[in-house]
């Protein structure tokens, strides 16, 4: 049976953004599949599989002190999109970021796309 529903993905959203808030890069990894591609912003190029994504999330980890999400997460079938905002260390501004997830049958994210650019850089 499927581990794939809207409670589900909704879970997995949350646990990605606490993940990313406390430095887990390795919580971060338990949430995709083996050959998952992630590309963010959209338009630089994406970072396809385990060692790729542990790369670029531990930078990532390293420049953000607190993830959020931001409202409710939109769900349909095996996508979900969350709006997020990203709050990077020792600079006072949030990114606005929209990222978009697509999930596998058993509930791991096989593919995240986040939107966002120089005008989702915002003073706090």
């Amino acid at each position: 049976m499927s581990k794939l529903n809207d409670q589900h993905i909704a879970d997995t959203l949350q646990a990605y953004v606490e993940a990313v808030s406390g430095d887990d890069v390795e919580k971060i990894l338990e949430l995709f599949t083996a050959d998952a591609v992630v590309e963010d912003p959209i338009g630089t190029g994406a970072h396809q599989g385990t060692e790729a994504l542990r790369a670029f999330y531990q930078i990532a980890i390293d420049s953000v002190e607190l993830m959020e999400l931001e409202g409710n997460a939109r769900i349909r079938d095996k996508w979900g999109a969350a709006a997020m905002l990203a709050h990077p260390k020792g600079v006072d501004l949030v990114i606005e970021t929209l990222d978009v997830m697509e999930f596998n049958d058993d509930g791991l994210i096989s593919q995240m796309t986040a939107y966002w650019g120089d005008r989702n850089m915002v003073a706090k």
